[in-house]
């Protein structure tokens, strides 16, 4: 009997002390539950979602993951240089005194700009005789004619009607000569013509051109300076088309030929900025240079912005190989985001997701993905950077502008 009233005392006891734990108590435990599921809900990762003009909008290209092609490269250096049929050297076709000069070093040119004037004694001598020359052969044919209708009246004798034609040959001979030379020297058609009509006006004055357009890269003509037929007074270099000679060692001379692609990059200015072109070596030299045993493979690349500066050192990767991937992409689908690399994918909900990727060899156009892409899977090829913004906002639509 006093063991069951023992066991009734502890039952009871327990039940006193369960009752007794107040009803909050459970309540802040699974509102405590309920506020972190909230909480994961607020902290989810945005869905991306671009309609159709969304994605023409930002020009975003989607592309299906498939096998191709990875090119092996050998990396090679090299410097720009001007092209040689881009560069003009300017000197004056007669001796002179310049007199005043209009364009510095630096400053853009385009056919026909006046460089600078000259004094020239020996370009007045040269108009004089043009001059002297074009009077005489009028003088000439007047008198020609003159015995041509005398010769044909019967009034003078066939031997004045024949020295007086040649004497206007010569005098012909005599214009025609200075005219050439004047020619030589430079002047138009239209200037030689001017000579005639202002034969009173400065003879000296001969005006030195630009032959092209371009940018004067040397300068050596101040006013009062003398300058002589072989004076270098400026050179103008067209700079929208650069060559890249490149440096090949005899160990690499095996691997490169005419007709590879290349890819120059630099870093210009700025050292997290790197400047890329793409273009194939047009010409490799038959012999090797003496002193480094090394041929030079020629690389020539437009450069409208001028990035390309003659001088400029650059490093090239020329494909000389390719390798068949069972996953390739281009570089442009790569995203880095949190320190790794990764690609956007489409579901077929169109819904786009980060998807991290194991990448393996590359060229300077593709790169092979070991993991993180299946055969077909669709991903964005071209301007994903438009969907990492709008992954970093927390939420496409909110704050888009135009």
């Amino acid at each position: 009997m006093k063991r069951v009233n023992l066991k009734l005392i502890s039952c009871i006891f327990s039940l006193f002390i369960i009752l007794s734990v107040p009803p909050f108590a459970f309540a802040e435990e699974h509102g405590d539950e309920h506020g972190q599921h909230e909480n994961h809900e607020e902290h989810k990762e945005p869905e991306l979602n671009f309609s159709a003009a969304q994605l023409q909008e930002f020009d975003i290209k989607l592309a299906q993951a498939k096998s191709g092609v990875i090119n092996k490269t050998l990396n090679l250096t090299g410097e720009v240089i001007v092209a040689p049929e881009r560069l003009f050297h300017i000197v004056p076709r007669v001796s002179g005194v310049v007199r005043q000069v209009f364009k510095h070093l630096g400053d853009k040119v385009i056919a026909g700009d006046l460089l600078a004037t000259l004094s020239s004694r020996e370009l007045a001598n040269a108009k004089a005789e043009f001059v002297a020359g074009e009077s005489l052969l009028q003088l000439a044919n007047t008198n020609l004619k003159r015995e041509r209708d005398l010769y044909k009246g019967n009034i003078t004798a066939k031997r004045n009607y024949l020295a007086a034609q040649q004497v206007q040959t010569e005098m012909s001979i005599k214009r025609k000569v200075a005219e050439q030379r004047l020619l030589a020297i430079g002047l138009t058609k239209k200037s030689i013509l001017a000579v005639l009509q202002h034969a009173d006006k400065d003879l000296t004055l001969y005006e030195l051109r630009v032959p092209a357009e371009g940018v004067i890269i040397e300068k050596h003509a101040v006013q009062g300076e003398v300058l002589n037929t072989n004076t270098r007074s400026f050179t103008v270099a067209d700079l929208s088309q650069v060559w890249v000679n490149l440096t090949v060692y005899q160990k690499d001379l095996s691997f490169i030929h005419q007709g590879q692609q290349v890819l120059i990059s630099t870093h210009f200015g700025i050292t997290d900025k790197t400047t890329v072109a793409k273009s194939d070596i047009s010409w490799l030299s038959p012999t090797l240079n003496e002193k480094t045993r090394s041929a030079t493979a020629r690389v020539v690349i437009d450069n409208p912005n001028g990035y390309w500066r003659p001088g400029l050192f650059v490093n090239a990767k020329v494909a000389i190989a390719k390798k068949q991937a069972d996953i390739v992409i281009p570089l442009t689908a790569l995203q880095t985001v949190d320190g790794q690399t990764s690609v956007f994918v489409q579901h077929d909900d169109g819904d786009f997701e980060l998807q991290a990727v194991q990448i393996g060899r590359k060229d300077f156009q593709q790169v092979e993905i070991i993991q993180g892409l299946k055969p077909g899977q669709t991903y964005v090829s071209k301007n994903a950077f438009s969907l990492k913004a709008q992954l970093q906002k927390g939420e496409f639509g909110e704050g888009h502008s135009h």
